[in-house]
């Protein structure tokens, strides 16, 4: 059952608000460290323990060697082959920076902005696309929630495709963050003395502040919600982000396209590429029920998906004038629930009790 459910449980709440206070202050006392140079990664699914990265120059010359005199197909292992094999080596040491083959991928087609109030006690924002209209949005919206008494806001990032607008991604961190603060930095072989972005103006929102994101969350959106977490002391809620957390470049190579990261984003002076955002408070949906939420939402609006409500029961009244709501009513929901932004809203809730003086 949803914490929307159980609010008399102060002490489970409290309990809560304890942790995510103490999580927030470590990173507020937390110097920025100073951006280092990292070696090229493992792929994600190696172990950190990669028996390969543990050997030196002479001890990897001398395993190609074996190979290429011992293997029963050590014979094909010539020049070209050589080449090949570090190539695919390559890209899959810098996935998901870098891919080979395919055609372009299309723009993604624009997502829209929503906004609302979810139970008189969270403004919901789903950002959408980033640009400068639902930008707009998005001050409106924030403007409307500083007139209610609202518990927090939640930022949806789930429905944000991937872009490498990062100013359009400064310009919304803005609104969250205050002013003058470093919010990410992109660095790169042609970002040399440039590439740094700083939140300007005073910002529309400096509540609690809860941010939804997913495997999909890339590039810009991802920079956002990291900078977020660091400068806005946002609470991230949903699944580990995807690790693109850079700029990318297309180069055609014959017919075929080389996809490459030609800068990254560093968030007080940390990567988030390869290995992404892990989320504060982890909460799990299958891809394709996330999807027909979203989806069904702009129509149907977000709350219904939040909260679960009880089908109209058979009872004295309509028996007196003989009706019957148990037939005539619509079911209360689909079924569906948005999980993530459900526990997004109890966090919000929970804040407020936590702070709530007395």
């Amino acid at each position: 059952m949803s914490l929307s459910k159980m609010i008399p449980q102060t002490t489970v709440l409290a309990a809560l608000c304890l942790a995510l206070v103490a999580v927030a202050s470590h990173a507020e006392e937390s110097p920025a460290p100073a951006p280092v140079a990292a070696p090229i990664p493992a792929p994600k699914s190696a172990s950190s323990a990669d028996p390969i990265d543990s050997l030196d120059a002479a001890q990897l010359q001398q395993t190609i060697e074996i190979l290429r005199r011992d293997h029963v197909r050590g014979a094909q292992i010539d020049e070209l082959g050589m080449t090949r094999a570090t190539l695919a080596g390559l890209l899959e040491r810098l996935a998901p920076g870098a891919s080979f083959g395919g055609e372009v991928p299309p723009p993604s087609a624009p997502s829209p902005f929503r906004s609302e109030i979810l139970d008189d006690r969270a403004g919901y924002v789903r950002l959408g696309s980033l640009q400068s209209e639902n930008i707009a949005q998005l001050d409106a919206a924030l403007r409307d929630f500083s007139t209610k008494n609202l518990h927090g806001v939640v930022l949806d990032l789930r429905a944000t495709p991937a872009s490498s607008d990062f100013a359009l991604a400064a310009q919304v961190a803005g609104r969250f963050c205050p002013a003058g603060s470093s919010l990410f930095t992109l660095t790169g072989p042609s970002k040399q003395g440039e590439g740094g972005f700083v939140a300007e103006g005073e910002p529309l929102y400096r509540g609690p502040l809860v941010v939804l994101i997913d495997e999909d969350t890339a590039e810009a959106a991802e920079a956002l919600a990291a900078t977020l977490r660091w400068n806005a002391k946002a609470m991230l809620v949903g699944t580990r982000s995807s690790g693109r957390c850079v700029e990318f470049s297309d180069v055609a190579i014959g017919d075929q396209r080389l996809r490459l990261a030609v800068s990254e984003a560093l968030i007080a002076g940390q990567s988030v590429y390869p290995r992404g955002l892990r989320p504060d408070i982890e909460v799990a949906q299958d891809p394709d029920e996330r999807q027909e939420i979203l989806a069904a939402s702009l129509k149907d609006g977000a709350g219904v998906y939040v909260f679960e409500k009880e089908r109209a029961r058979l009872n004295e009244a309509s028996l007196v004038a003989g009706t019957n709501p148990e037939l005539e009513s619509e079911p209360a929901q689909s079924g569906l629930i948005d999980r993530p932004l459900q526990r997004a809203v109890d966090l919000v809730t929970a804040i407020r009790i936590f702070r709530k003086p007395g």
